[in-house]
């Protein structure tokens, strides 16, 4: 009673006061509106699904033959609409990185902290043997009764948020009904879902009209804890789950309409439906008939399948995508440090270049770029040797004066690198403190800490220099031929072992290094790097260089040739073609005045008393940007330029206007070409989320190394 009148007392005292027309129609007219738009959507969504999943549940087999086109067998229903029911639970509950974390380290007792996230894969199972070996649901009824009221019995256990109370044995022997309502509620949803699931033909009002019945439960549950949140009477991190379970009850209607259609077009009994939606990728496996222009694979049009050409269109948009990313941060950082510049001239033309290119869509710089390119540039035949004859200046491409073996180029990179490593191992000191691996996780992911301090270390980076040159030998075959996708994939595992290996050694404290600053050390140290350098070039400059060579005359008779069969040799110089110039130039330029800005409000956001404390060591403006301010302003940069980086890989889709071959172009004819719109969006939506988030996980990683210095 005492509960009872106390619910009562504040429903009462959360009812708004009327004192105006307009306070009448905010307080009590919009609320009911609402409540009864999103009752007709609750009802409209779950009506069309129960529909869609009871004729996919119903078996019509007649002679051994299924009449039913649009059935799907329990073995296949349930993983698939269990396993989103699942996932979502998993998201919400939000105890899977913490339970992750406890196995890792080897800490048994966080199972029951997540026992909840573990009785839900554990339902999940025994749903699917249920399903699929003990139980025989009606298709009408029970099973879309088993789907939608579990995944609504899951929405009611996620806002009670008290099953890891439950399921702990000291709770259950302490357990008083009056005094914990919520348990009492989170085991009564269990119990009444599953009687009405098994006996639910007895139950006419519900199995005449299951859309109805959830709908008000649905409903009933979205107001009592709309309101019970807007009380705020929780803990935060409480309210915020509370919140993200009420998020999952009110878009489960829509999330469960939106699987169940798409499954269900994948067997429309409509043939041309159910051959536009069908998601196989057999179409693939044969010959494309357009050409492109890759680099460094070459695909052959009415030859070659047409994963090849979406392979080659992948290298296209990543290698533009990489090189854009590398020049955008130069010339934004170059353009935001000199907005600061005390100098009118330069702070002003930066600034005039940051507010056209960031206020210009990037279509149409592409397009004035390309089109331009193409008006200034000098033809073929008329192209111009600059710098005596190391690049090649023409409206078909520029070819660069390069390496004659870049087998070379990397060997002098590994020197240095070497090099790196060795002055590394000498300026190492012995650790204030030493953190030992204590699981065998930790163990391999520091597998040289026998070595002891000095020579740990020293194996990582020389780990991560090896998997660098594996890495790099295996890529250049996969990039540049049909194949070695396998042989790629195994060497990008082992560059990510060795970066987590060095990360490791660095969060240990095993890297503490004391650097010799003085002017004698600095020069000693400045020559042998210019020393190292000049070994480098030697290696790499060993086997000469490739000059782009212009030939006129083919056959080597002495007669000058048809100006239309002049050419650069093949393998001499290196060519970069004007598609691919326009679209580099587009995405630096656009991207590089964001950058800019970014750069200007990280540095801008620093205290005074750091550049003032540089100031006072005597330090240049040069050495205080590099030592002092960048580093610090690189806490708040990198989450912004990932953002960025996010953007130059989404917006090379544009490169269809200077007609670059990316995915978006290959894929866009393709579905011109097949018409099988579905999968190729599919594909397209993929490939582009894939490299999303490769960039997304390389600059959390290294936003982890930032932050992890504290300030």
């Amino acid at each position: 009673m005492v509960f009872e009148r106390t619910v009562t007392r504040r429903l009462v005292n959360s009812l708004p006061r009327i004192n105006s027309p307009r306070d009448f129609l905010t307080g009590y007219v919009v609320p009911v509106l609402g409540i009864y738009l999103f009752w007709l959507y609750c009802n409209k969504f779950l009506e069309m699904s129960i529909g869609y999943i009871s004729t996919m549940a119903r078996d019509i087999t007649i002679a051994g033959t299924q009449m039913n086109t649009s059935y799907y067998p329990m073995e296949k229903l349930t993983p698939i609409v269990g396993g989103v029911i699942l996932i979502c639970f998993l998201l919400v509950q939000n105890e899977m990185p913490t339970l992750f974390r406890g196995l890792r380290r080897q800490e048994w007792n966080i199972i029951s902290k997540c026992s909840s996230s573990i009785f839900a894969i554990l339902c999940f199972v025994l749903s699917y043997v249920l399903l699929t070996s003990v139980l025989e649901l009606t298709p009408g009824a029970q099973v879309p009764f088993f789907f939608f009221g579990g995944a609504i019995v899951a929405g009611v256990l996620l806002l009670q948020d008290n099953l890891n109370e439950i399921l702990s044995l000291s709770y259950i022997r302490s357990f008083n009904p009056r005094e914990n309502l919520g348990a009492v509620i989170s085991v009564g949803s269990i119990v009444v879902f599953a009687a009405l699931t098994l006996n639910i033909s007895m139950v006419q009002p519900i199995s005449q009209d299951i859309p109805t019945f959830l709908s008000a439960v649905i409903l009933i549950t979205a107001l009592y804890w709309s309101w019970r949140l807007s009380l705020e009477g929780m803990k935060p991190a409480v309210q915020a789950k509370r919140t993200a379970a009420l998020g999952y009850v009110v878009f489960l209607p829509f999330i469960m309409f939106l699987l169940l259609r798409v499954l269900y077009l994948q067997h429309d009994p409509d043939p041309v439906m159910q051959n536009r939606w069908a998601v196989k990728f057999d179409f693939m496996d044969k010959v494309n008939t357009f050409k492109i222009n890759p680099w460094p694979m070459e695909v052959v049009a009415n030859f070659d399948e047409r994963w090849l050409f979406l392979k080659a269109a992948i290298i296209n948009s990543a290698r533009v995508t990489l090189l854009s990313i590398v020049l955008c941060v130069i010339l934004g950082t170059i353009v935001g440090v000199t907005r600061l510049s005390s100098n009118k001239l330069a702070s002003t033309t930066a600034t005039v270049y940051v507010e056209v290119f960031r206020n210009l869509p990037l279509a149409v710089l592409l397009f004035l770029i390309a089109t331009q390119y193409g008006i200034q540039a000098p033809l073929f035949i008329d192209g111009t040797f600059l710098l005596g004859g190391a690049v090649f200046y023409s409206n078909q491409g520029i070819w660069f004066v390069t390496v004659a073996s870049y087998q070379r180029l990397v060997m002098g990179l590994v020197a240095l690198a070497l090099l790196r490593a060795g002055l590394r191992h000498m300026d190492r000191i012995k650790p204030r403190f030493t953190v030992l691996p204590n699981t065998p996780f930790e163990h391999l992911r520091r597998p040289f800490s026998t070595m002891g301090w000095r020579f740990e270390a020293l194996a990582a980076d020389i780990l991560l220099i090896v998997a660098a040159v594996v890495f790099i030998d295996y890529l250049v075959p996969f990039v540049s031929t049909h194949g070695g996708g396998t042989e790629a994939a195994g060497a990008m595992a082992l560059l990510v072992y060795a970066l987590s290996v060095t990360s490791k050694v660095d969060d240990d404290g095993m890297n503490s290094l004391q650097i010799d600053d003085s002017e004698s050390g600095l020069r000693k140290r400045f020559t042998i790097w210019v020393a190292a350098f000049a070994v480098a070039s030697g290696i790499a400059l060993s086997k000469g260089l490739s000059w782009p060579q212009y030939l006129k005359d083919w056959d080597g008779d002495g007669i000058i040739d048809a100006p239309g069969s002049w050419d650069i040799a093949e393998g001499t110089g290196f060519e970069i073609t004007p598609f691919f110039l326009a679209m580099m130039l587009g995405l630096t330029l656009f991207t590089a005045s964001t950058v800019a800005e970014i750069v200007r409000g990280s540095i801008q956001a620093l205290p005074r008393g750091q550049v003032e404390a540089a100031i006072s060591l005597a330090l240049n403006p040069f050495q205080r940007l590099r030592l002092v301010i960048l580093p610090q302003a690189l806490r708040s940069m990198v989450p912004l330029l990932n953002n960025q980086f996010m953007n130059v890989w989404k917006n090379s889709s544009l490169a269809v206007i200077v007609a670059y071959s990316d995915i978006f172009y290959v894929i866009l004819v393709m579905m011109n070409n097949v018409g099988k719109l579905i999968p190729l969006f599919i594909l397209l939506l993929i490939t582009y989320q894939a490299g999303s988030l490769a960039i997304s996980l390389v600059m959390n990683w290294y936003n982890t190394r930032v932050t992890s210095v504290k300030i």
